[in-house]
């Protein structure tokens, strides 16, 4: 019997026993305290909740966030967390799974590892109660990596220990002990008394599932049953230190196990009893039963057959054993044996009939539930692939929106932006300008006489002198500022905190670049020149009015004979 502990999950508990804890009645007073609590309080209650063993309350809380109308995926990853502990205690595994796996998908993407580590711990938990074992090793192998990604020791620890015992149900009992070794060598390492108790008793039932292997096997199991004893005891011990009559009980009932495989039927008897008193003053009503059918194995053990068919067969009438297959396929497997071996065929077969049924039942009841837990599992994959596409196209329209757009605002051939994208910049530019009280400069240029450079030489080279022309555009701006392609042979340059000399000086380098370019290599005897018209913006001068001015400027320059910069006087 293993132990859960808040460390790991929340609240104590035991991976193949479910304990009902009595809970306390809630006052019409309490409801509406709860129903005025902020979500923060009602996850941290729901959380305490689980501390507590109170798991249907804990759920209630968890639930009653999820219903709430607005709350941030912070908080419904959280309640769902909660939610995933809370069902596997209360063997609700397919809903355990369901909310485990989305609150997952936030922790993973929000990269919170300590999280993620806990979280893989009790999916593995509800994967293993129903022997889905290769999803439970998928999970304990994600939470001990991300245990040592955040370096948390104690997460490492609880992962570590459900990965021994993932690997002890999958028929691979001697990992299990090397891995519950690695768990309590590491937990001794950590001051957490709920840690000590843990690895002493979760090594302890794995070498009494070691010991029960061997004897399956022919094999002399006393070594493995005297090193669980040893560790056990410990947990007995660890557990009255803390004070924590729960654990203890666990404990003490991992004590009888491994007493009645070695023999040892004298403590055994004595331990249930301590054990019983603790379930019985305490509540734990399936500790409690769980003693029961210890005590009648020792009476079988020591040879009492009819004491001990007398025993289950009262166990079969309490009405607390119904519901629980496991323990009642154990009961009728035993009296089946018992009256077999005393030579009453007749109630051996009946019991060996019920055992086929309730074998049956369990089958079906483990198959009906790892098929929705699978159904659940597909379905968060399908709605995480869809969202996930759902993502990408929209990321894709994006891009595509902008390439049309980009497209739409740039001139194909020279790749500088057009008219469309002078509207939208220029005005930005402006008031930038203004803002700043700095001053802005507009220089209109056109190549002289261009027309006889597609008639003497073709379009084609025409356009290769207009590319040319941008890349020279480009090494008199600088990233402030602006060059546009008006259309044809006529382009703009803005200038940013520039004067008209300063601008003037930066075109007549621009004139000197063109004269020197190579044109000849282009098309013999080529030649090319331009001129341009420079203005400066007046304060409250309209956008208009001040390119009009540049404009004048420029054919200022084509009258004075081309191949010139000319500016505008105002």
């Amino acid at each position: 019997m293993r132990e859960i502990s808040s460390s790991s999950d929340g609240s104590p508990g035991a991976s193949a026993l479910v304990v009902c804890v009595a809970t306390r009645a809630t006052d019409t007073s309490n409801f509406f305290i709860r129903a005025t609590m902020s979500v923060a309080e009602t996850l941290a209650e729901s959380e305490r909740f689980g501390v507590e063993g109170r798991h249907r309350e804990g759920a209630e809380q968890a639930d009653a966030v999820l219903a709430r109308a607005k709350i941030t995926r912070a908080q419904q990853a959280h309640a769902r967390e909660l939610l995933a502990l809370h069902r596997l205690r209360l063997g609700d595994f397919a809903a355990s799974v369901q909310n485990g796996l989305l609150a997952l998908e936030f922790l993973t993407v929000n990269g919170d590892l300590p999280r993620q580590s806990k979280l893989h711990c009790t999916l593995a938990l509800a994967y293993h109660e129903t022997a889905l074992n290769e999803p439970a090793l998928h999970h304990v192998l994600a939470a001990l990596e991300a245990a040592r990604a955040c370096g948390s020791y104690s997460a490492e620890f609880w992962a570590l220990s459900r990965s021994a015992m993932v690997h002890e149900v999958m028929g691979d009992p001697q990992r299990g002990v090397e891995l519950g070794c690695k768990a309590f060598d590491l937990a001794r390492s950590l001051d957490d008394p709920e840690i000590a108790f843990a690895a002493s008793n979760n090594l302890g039932d794995t070498y009494l599932e070691v010991a029960k292997n061997q004897r399956l096997a022919g094999l002399d199991p006393v070594a493995a049953l005297t090193a669980g004893l040893s560790h056990v005891r410990e947990a007995v011990s660890l557990a009255q230190a803390q004070g924590h009559s729960f654990y203890e009980s666990l404990a003490r009932t991992n004590l009888v196990s491994l007493l009645i495989e070695l023999g040892q039927f004298a403590e055994g008897r004595e331990q249930v009893a301590r054990a019983t008193k603790l379930a019985r003053d305490n509540g734990y009503r399936n500790v409690e039963i769980n003693n029961d059918a210890q005590l009648a194995a020792i009476v079988r053990a020591e040879g009492n057959l009819d004491e001990a068919t007398a025993m289950m067969d009262a166990q079969l009438e309490d009405p607390s054993s119904e519901g629980d297959l496991e323990l009642l396929a154990t009961l009728h497997r035993a009296l089946f044996e018992m009256h077999k071996a005393s030579g009453r065929f007749e109630p051996a077969l009946q019991h060996y009939e019920k055992l086929h049924e309730l074998t049956f039942q369990m089958t079906q009841q483990t198959a009906g539930l790892q098929a929705r837990m699978l159904i659940n599992t597909i379905e968060i994959e399908q709605a995480r692939h869809e969202a996930a596409r759902a993502r990408f196209e929209a990321q894709m329209e994006r891009i595509r929106a902008d390439e049309f757009s980009t497209e739409a605002k740039t001139d194909p051939l020279t790749l500088l932006p057009n008219r469309r994208a002078l509207d939208g910049a220029l005005p930005v530019m402006i008031a930038q300008a203004r803002d700043a009280d700095e001053p802005l400069c507009a220089a209109m240029i056109d190549f002289d006489n261009f027309k006889l450079v597609n008639d003497t030489f073709g379009h084609g080279v025409g356009d290769q002198v207009l590319v040319a022309m941008s890349a020279m555009l480009r090494e008199v701006t600088r990233e402030t500022d602006l060059a546009v392609r008006m259309g044809g042979e006529e382009f703009l340059l803005v200038f940013a905190d520039t004067r008209r000399d300063q601008a003037a000086r930066a075109c007549e380098r621009l004139l000197a670049s063109v004269r020197a370019y190579p044109w000849s290599s282009l098309g013999v005897d080529l030649t090319c020149t331009v001129s341009v018209g420079i203005s400066q913006m007046q304060p409250g001068e309209s956008t208009a009015h001040w390119l009009a001015r540049a404009d004048s400027a420029l054919y200022a320059s084509k009258r004075g004979g081309r191949d010139r910069v000319s500016t505008d006087p105002l």
